[in-house]
């Protein structure tokens, strides 16, 4: 469904270009230059100012020291020269249509969230900040990007080690909002481009922005497509302007122009601005963390294997937090074991082989017909399957609940008692629990373990967790996540894999 609104978006942006070329998307935005002063002689004239009687003194204050640098306004491409009907002319640059957008944006974010940061024009080429230096690279345009090899490889590099990147398509422009998805996809052809769905924390963190207005559209969901590392957004687009709106410029001379107005854009601009502060360290984890590979097994003496599934989906959403799990359970269980951590292929691995499957998601999934014999068979045969929804949000979930039912229409997913063994003999007693934040406002009535679990052939085999373990195994807050917190995620993790290894 998400895939096919990405479509539909393309689709609707390509025609309201369709009789509009490119450089129809390059101009200036905003009222056009004052004429030139002409210089007259007049009659009279203020006399000049005195200079000072005294000079100034030397112990004045010194200036505050510079703000840190949030945003790097990236600079590309080239430029066109536009004429007035006054016969002015104006240079437009691919990079920088709205020179004052960044900081707009932040004059908004230090008034509404005190946050006090700088933008500072860069280039990818020879370009080796680190994400810790610069946070957000900022693209805007009309025009298609064209990223050279290196760009590719440098922008892949400073996505995995943490950095955000923002693609705004300052006017609406099809061109440069495909070739933006073009370019990500080619720097991260190993991962999936995705849009947010309206519960994402992005949509959340400052204020609740799922009703949005644009140019050409009243009261609608607002539009980010986006490329996921681990759980964290790492990469953005808007197919509709935002920059524009920042600094409540108004793109008139751009007939097929769509762009989020002034109070829409804004609020998606400070959530953003908010998200990369309160991602950043989960985003410098995952970065640290060991990336799986298809040969991550090393050799060892009867190990129990955690077997991570791959998905279609956002499958690997907290890099590293099962090895922290798994040395949890190595340091504080009696029971002493080699733990390993394997990433599986349903229709080609050897199920049969791991006591249990483990599968995580922040998107929507699907498995087919190979794979779902493959599930079916292995639970059949008396295997388990620990399902975590990451950040809690409920695209993963309805596509949990959709995928079991296809594997066994009769079984429905069940709440498990306060009094069932998983929470009540395994190795630690987990009667009470604490939730993130997220959860605790949304359900402040709620201390116990939520645990679903559906039987196959009359027996329990397949455990799910709608709100997020894995994050807590990692460690690092991840503001808005709907999650167990970091500690009692770990006794309850430990649960669930010392129960499936016991019964």
């Amino acid at each position: 469904m998400k895939q096919k609104l990405m479509m539909l978006v393309a689709v609707t942006l390509t025609l309201m270009a369709a009789h509009a070329g490119e450089d129809d998307f390059l101009r200036p935005i905003g009222l056009p230059p004052k004429a030139k002063p002409q210089m007259r002689q007049g009659g009279e004239a203020l006399p000049p100012l005195p200079l000072p009687a005294t000079p100034l003194r030397r112990s004045e204050k010194k200036r505050p020291p510079s703000p840190s640098t949030l945003i790097g306004k990236v600079v590309w491409g080239s430029y066109l020269d536009y004429t007035w009907e006054s016969g002015q002319t104006t240079r437009v640059y691919d990079w920088n249509m709205v020179p004052a957008d960044c900081q707009s944006l932040l004059r908004s974010a230090y008034k509404h969230l005190n946050m006090d940061y700088k933008v500072q024009t860069t280039a990818l080429d020879g370009f080796d900040s680190t994400p810790a230096e610069i946070p957000v690279l900022y693209f805007s345009g009309g025009r298609s990007l064209n990223f050279t090899d290196a760009n590719r490889e440098v922008l892949r590099k400073y996505l995995l080690a943490g950095g955000m990147a923002w693609f705004d398509s300052v006017v609406g422009s099809p061109y440069f909002y495909k070739s933006a998805l073009l370019e990500l996809k080619q720097s991260l052809p190993e991962l999936q481009i995705r849009r947010l769905p309206e519960d994402h924390p992005i949509f959340h963190m400052v204020a609740d922005t799922v009703q949005v207005s644009t140019k050409t559209k009243k009261e609608v969901l607002p539009v980010l497509d986006a490329i996921y590392i681990g759980s964290r957004v790492a990469a953005v687009v808007s197919a509709y302007g935002m920059g524009a709106g920042w600094d409540n410029a108004t793109p008139d001379l751009v007939q097929q122009a769509d762009y989020y107005d002034h109070p829409s854009s804004v609020r998606l601009g400070l959530n953003l601005v908010a998200y990369v502060m309160g991602y950043f360290r989960v985003g410098q984890a995952h970065a640290r963390a060991q990336v799986y590979g298809d040969e991550d097994l090393q050799d060892s003496s009867d190990p129990v294997v955690f077997a991570q599934i791959r998905t279609r989906g956002v499958w690997n959403t907290e890099p590293g937090g099962a090895n922290n799990l798994l040395r949890f359970m190595k340091k504080n269980l009696s029971v002493k074991a080699n733990y390993l951590v394997k990433t599986i292929r349903l229709d080609t691995d050897p199920l049969a082989d791991y006591s249990f499957l483990y599968l995580s998601g922040i998107s929507d999934f699907s498995l087919d017909e190979a794979e779902r014999a493959a599930l079916r068979t292995y639970l059949q045969g008396g295997g388990y399957l620990l399902i975590d929804n990451s950040l809690g949000l409920n695209e993963f979930g309805k596509a949990v609940y959709r995928e079991m039912s296809g594997l066994f229409p009769a079984s429905t997913f069940k709440k498990l008692p306060a009094g069932h063994p998983l929470f009540q003999q395994g190795p630690f007693k987990v009667d009470q629990v604490r939730f993130t934040l997220a959860v605790r406002a949304k359900y402040p009535a709620l201390s116990a373990p939520v645990i679903e679990a559906l039987q196959v052939d009359g027996a329990e085999r397949v455990f799910y967790s709608p709100f997020d373990m894995a994050a807590g195994w990692q460690g690092d807050d991840h503001p808005l996540a709907y999650g167990y917190a970091p500690g009692d995620s770990l006794l309850l993790g430990a649960n669930l894999v010392t129960y499936c290894l016991t019964h």
